[in-house]
């Protein structure tokens, strides 16, 4: 709260700084899916494996392998750390968060032909499973002796055509260049010409930045499965994904050449709350061949969330050695606008050793690049051609495996996702690592499983061909544990 989700931090520097973008697009597009700790354990390698109330998520045909009726609570803990190289210098944070990764009825139904060819049993499911976590923070800080953020600000006005007056500065960046203005962090040098200038054009500065984000996707499902000749178990699932973002950002340069005159350093403070409700559906199966192999296949319609909001403010503080501490603050900004997110398809495979253990593995296919914004108001056509050549289909694989001794169960799992991204410009690979255990009896069950995920990402402070990349990676702790009542 993708990346995230996530949590993606690779943002866009356009000076219409709260604009939805195509780092949007997917910091909501890329799925790394929770639920219960046996799906986690497994590596969320569940296509074709089911009995779990959080397959519903993945391949729904899953619900059709229950027997019984169940209920499962999964709380997890988090421990987000965060490394930055920015400039050669090196910097580290973290974050704790409590969270609810799973929540689940199943309601089973006997089937009338139970005892000869037919449909076995029939099962309802409701519940919510966590699709992302945006909670996050990251520190990053860096000597720069090139230039400065105003320095990109200075440059913007000075290159527009036919000149640019404080007022119309006001209008045209009401978030960001106006604010520098109105702190006297820049200022017009030549009334005449209109040319804008500042205090550290060739840098001199030590730039911070810390973003802190919170927030999640969390789906709320609705599935119905079902059993036919213990053979072939087909399942859908109507999937409500609720979005909640926060992110809070706060960059700062302090003077580092004392040659510099006036300036001694700037805060810039951001904030942003995004909201969405979308709808999906999905629909899978799973065919069981012989008693040892089962193979799964699903697919995802688009994900559209139609009523997404922006809401956004910012403030700047400049401060000086002979000059008036200077500060503004823009005014609350808002927008309404739908997202539409990418079509998945899944295919998986499970091959069941007897009553000993199971090794499962699968395939996700998803192209970033089909994700879109539209409004009433207002044309994307520019965001969404920039989401088209940034993005592709990455590989994404889960493997997992479980074994059984006696009430008591061991599981791992592996997670690969590659980059969504096209050119080099950021990797963003993740690799997802679990491992757990279980212990069931008739009624009742209780699971517990370590995921560690990691990822790397470049964040950029402003216009990349002005600065350099704060290389920063991500791994996250997770420790979730489900408690589960069959009746």
């Amino acid at each position: 709260m993708k990346r995230l989700l996530i949590i993606v931090l690779f943002i866009s520097y356009i000076p219409t700084l709260f604009s939805q973008n195509s780092s949007d697009a997917l910091r909501y597009s890329r799925i790394l899916y929770g639920g219960s700790a046996r799906f986690q354990g497994l590596g969320g390698a569940f296509g074709a494996v089911g009995a779990d109330f959080s397959s519903i998520a993945t391949n729904p045909a899953g619900l059709g392998l229950f027997t019984s009726s169940e209920m499962t609570l999964s709380p997890s803990i988090r421990m987000e750390n965060s490394y930055s190289n920015y400039n050669m210098e090196t910097n580290r944070d973290n974050k704790f968060n409590v969270g609810m990764d799973n929540l689940g009825l199943v309601f089973h139904l006997e089937g009338k032909n139970k005892s000869s060819s037919g449909f076995k049993g029939f099962n309802v499911a409701f519940g919510m499973n966590r699709q992302n976590d945006f909670n996050n923070r990251v520190f990053m800080e860096g000597t720069n002796n090139k230039n400065s953020l105003l320095t990109q600000y200075v440059n913007i006005l000075n290159n527009t055509p036919g000149g640019i007056t404080p007022g119309m500065v006001d209008d045209q960046y009401p978030f960001d260049i106006s604010l520098a203005l109105n702190s006297n962090l820049i200022y017009l040098k030549d009334t005449l010409n209109r040319i804008y200038a500042n205090d550290a054009p060739n840098g001199g500065v030590i730039q911070s930045k810390l973003v802190t984000t919170e927030g999640s996707i969390n789906e709320f499902d609705f599935a119905f499965g079902a059993n036919y000749n213990d053979r072939l178990y087909i399942g859908a699932t109507i999937g409500i994904p609720i979005i909640r973002y926060y992110e809070h950002s706060q960059y700062r340069e302090v003077k580092n050449d004392q040659t510099i005159p006036y300036f001694r350093s700037m805060t810039f403070n951001q904030d942003l709350e995004t909201h969405g409700t979308g709808i999906n559906l999905k629909i899978g199966l799973i065919y069981r061949p012989a008693d040892w192999i089962r193979i799964g296949a699903s697919i995802h319609t688009p994900t559209y969330y139609g009523n997404m909001r922006d809401s956004w403010n910012s403030d700047m503080t400049g401060v000086y050695d002979s000059l008036p501490t200077g500060s503004a603050s823009s005014p609350l900004g808002s927008f309404d606008y739908q997202l539409t997110t990418p079509f998945r398809a899944i295919g998986s495979i499970a091959f069941i050793i007897g009553k000993f253990g199971l090794i499962s593995g699968e395939y996700e296919y998803v192209n970033y690049s089909q994700s879109s914004f539209s409004a009433t108001s207002t044309s994307f056509s520019d965001v969404n051609t920039d989401i088209k050549n940034k993005y592709k289909s990455p590989l994404n694989l889960r493997f997992g495996t479980e074994w059984r001794i006696q009430n008591f169960l061991l599981r791992g799992g592996f997670g690969y996702y590659g980059s969504p991204y096209q050119s080099s410009i950021n990797t963003s690979e993740m690799l997802v690592a679990s491992f757990g255990w279980g212990y069931r009896v008739k009624h009742f069950f209780f699971d517990m499983t370590y995921r560690w995920t990691q990822t790397k990402e470049d964040y950029y402070f402003y216009d990349p061909t002005m600065v350099n990349p704060s290389q920063n990676r991500y791994t996250i702790s997770a420790l979730t544990s489900t408690v589960g009542f069959r009746f």
